[in-house]
Order: C-alpha cells, then sequence, then structure tokens
C-alpha cells in the first residue's frame, strides 16, 4: 500500500496576491486623489468688502432676517407698483406690521441690539445698533435683485444719516463693510 502524505492548503498564496492587489489599489487612489479634488480660488475682496464666511454669529443672523426681509420688501413694492402705480418702498411702520423680522420689536429684535430702523425713498434701510451687545450697526439697499448689505463694526452709524445713504461711497468713507455672500469660485475637473 502506497502512503502519500498530501499537505492541507490553506489560502496563503492566494491571500498574498489579495492582499498586493489592495495595496496596488490605494497606492493608486492615493497618487490620483488630488488631481480629482475641486479647487477653491478665493477672490479678492476690496478694503471696504468683507467675506459672509468671516462674520460672527450675531451678523449671520442679522443677515439671515435681511435677506428674507429684502425679497419680501421687493414684493410689497412691486405690488404697490401694480395696484396703485405708486412706485414706494414700504415703510418701517408697514414691515413692523407684517411681523417681518428684524423690523418688528420682539425678543430677538431686544437680542440683536435693539436695532432703530430708518428708511428713505430709495430703497435703503438703515439700522443703528442702541445697545453694545447683538449685531452691528447695520445698511440694507434693496434696489437690485440681491440684497446689498452694509455693516459698521465701529460706531459711525450714529453719525450717519439715512439721507446720505444714496451714495455708497459715503459709506466707505465712514469705515462700512460690505457683505460679500459668494467669497470663492469652485472649479471642478472635467
Amino acid at each position: 500500500m502506497i502512503c502519500e502524505s498530501v499537505c492541507a492548503d490553506d489560502g496563503g498564496r492566494e491571500g498574498k496576491w489579495v492582499a498586493l492587489l489592495i495595496a496596488v489599489i490605494l497606492l493608486i487612489a492615493t497618487i490620483l486623489l488630488p488631481y480629482h479634488q475641486t479647487s477653491t480660488e478665493q477672490l479678492a475682496l476690496a478694503s471696504h468688502q468683507i467675506s459672509i464666511q468671516e462674520l460672527e454669529p450675531q451678523e449671520l443672523a442679522m443677515i439671515a432676517d435681511l435677506r428674507l426681509a429684502h425679497e419680501e420688501i421687493r414684493n410689497i413694492r412691486q405690488d404697490s407698483l401694480e395696484l396703485d402705480g405708486a412706485d414706494s418702498w414700504p415703510l418701517i411702520s408697514e414691515l413692523e406690521e407684517l411681523w417681518l423680522a428684524p423690523f418688528v420689536k420682539d425678543k430677538s429684535w431686544q437680542h440683536k441690539g435693539q436695532h432703530r430702523w430708518l428708511n428713505n425713498d430709495s430703497g435703503a434701510y438703515l439700522g443703528i445698533r442702541q445697545q453694545q451687545q447683538g449685531s452691528s450697526s447695520v445698511v440694507l439697499y434693496s434696489l437690485q435683485a440681491l440684497p446689498d448689505v452694509w455693516l459698521d463694526f465701529g460706531e459711525t452709524a450714529r453719525s450717519v444719516s439715512i439721507e446720505g445713504l444714496t451714495d455708497p461711497a459715503a459709506l466707505i468713507g465712514a469705515g462700512w463693510k460690505q457683505v460679500v455672500f459668494t467669497a470663492q469660485e469652485e472649479n471642478h475637473p472635467h
């Protein structure tokens, strides 16, 4: 009788090939990954501009309210044009009656700095902070489809008149900062 011993195949050779294949795939992925990323370029901002990404949460909350209010203000103006034929911007009292933040005097208004709101007939709304806490003084221009928001991080807002808001150069000269909503462009690889 012939006895032959047979060694059991434990799959070691196949396991080494699988491990080598995984290592090659990971190496290729590591090398090619930087070429498959989205590149971002920072746009150069003027000295009187500030990116929305650089703002504190209290300013961001005020700007969020102003962006929504901007849409409502433009809708109210459009309605008055269509119904009455009058080209007038809504007054602060009208915005308060509509419970439109940040113009309404509620708990949020108190928390954000108790702004005293003024407006003129050119679509500019000035909110002057009355407390040290809360959001900075702010100007909202509603002339264009997109809101134009300016912040005053100093105390120059008390010296700005509502009539002086028709020229952004006056705000630049007084040290106000224009909020830029899109601070970067994304370039996707093709």
